[in-house]
């Protein structure tokens, strides 16, 4: 075989190769991908996920993230995905600036609508969706809603946010983060001095609840000393009732038992009235407590 033969057959080994191994394409686990055949410039709809793939000589992948990414917009900011502070206007015309920042993630099914909208440079398109929402979602409350109910509006601007990126930018946002809402310096002032007379009306409430307590105590307190007091008083009356009870009617069966022991003098000695009462006065004489001293003498 002749030497220049030789050369042609191993260049052509080696082109075919070369070729082959060119055909192949891979994604990395953190990757989904198009298959992209730059020759026709056309794009193949369905996605691919992580693995190494057989796509031809003149394809290739275009590759998107799998894992989530973020964005945000901070007071210092730096280039790239960030933004600085969003600004906007309350419902009732205050001047706002927002520190927010989100997650977001590409949604598999949707790759080919993403790219074919959107195009590769879809991240830009991403910022200026959410400057728009969020500075939309400020102008729905006023500034005393948004520094009284901040984790109200969080939930509200990652909601609508969420909804918006599914609808418009083929992706989702799990996660969202609200981390500094700035209003006017006079107004924040005016907002602390307001809590504070709410902190003392707070105060003075509950001293007066206080007070409210202790006195219905005092009341309580004397009610059951009133209490007590007729009690003890109903009790002495009725001991004294008892004892006048007992008293009267020890005289009557006293004065019974001398009735009819007269009865049975008069019934054996057959006296009258006067000498009855003749009787009865000797012998008053002779037991008046004076007669007795009279004898002692």
């Amino acid at each position: 075989m002749q030497p220049w033969l030789v050369s042609v057959v191993v260049v052509a080994i080696v082109t075919m190769t070369s070729l082959f191994l060119g055909s192949f394409d891979s994604l990395e686990y953190q990757e989904f991908g198009l298959n992209c055949n730059y020759l026709s410039e056309s794009v193949e709809k369905e996605p691919y996920s992580a693995g190494r793939y057989y796509l031809g000589i003149t394809n290739s992948f275009i590759k998107f993230p799998r894992t989530v990414k973020s964005i945000s917009f901070l007071e210092d900011w730096t280039e790239g995905r960030q933004g600085p502070a969003l600004q906007s206007r309350t419902k009732d015309g205050l001047t706002v600036h927002l520190e927010v920042s989100f997650q977001y993630q590409l949604m598999f099914d949707q790759l080919y609508t993403l790219w074919s909208t959107l195009g590769e440079d879809y991240e830009k398109t991403f910022v200026r969706m959410a400057i728009e929402q969020l500075s939309t979602a400020t102008t729905h409350h006023n500034a005393h809603f948004f520094f009284r109910n901040r984790t109200f509006v969080s939930k509200e601007m990652h909601r609508k946010l969420d909804e918006h990126f599914k609808q418009h930018a083929f992706a989702e946002v799990p996660f969202f983060q609200l981390r500094t809402v700035h209003l006017p310096d006079a107004f924040e002032d005016a907002i602390r001095e307001t809590q504070v007379q709410e902190q003392h009306i707070q105060i003075a409430r509950l001293e007066q609840e206080t007070k409210k307590v202790t006195f219905a105590t005092e009341v309580l307190k004397a009610q059951q000393a009133v209490q007590k007091l007729q009690n003890e008083a109903e009790g002495e009356a009725q001991a004294i009732a008892k004892k006048n009870d007992a008293f009267c009617e020890q005289y009557k069966l006293t004065q019974q038992l001398q009735v009819h022991g007269l009865q049975s003098v008069v019934s054996k000695t057959f006296w009258n009235g006067f000498e009855l009462l003749n009787y009865l006065s000797i012998r008053a004489v002779r037991d008046h407590p004076s007669a007795k001293t009279m004898i002692s003498i």
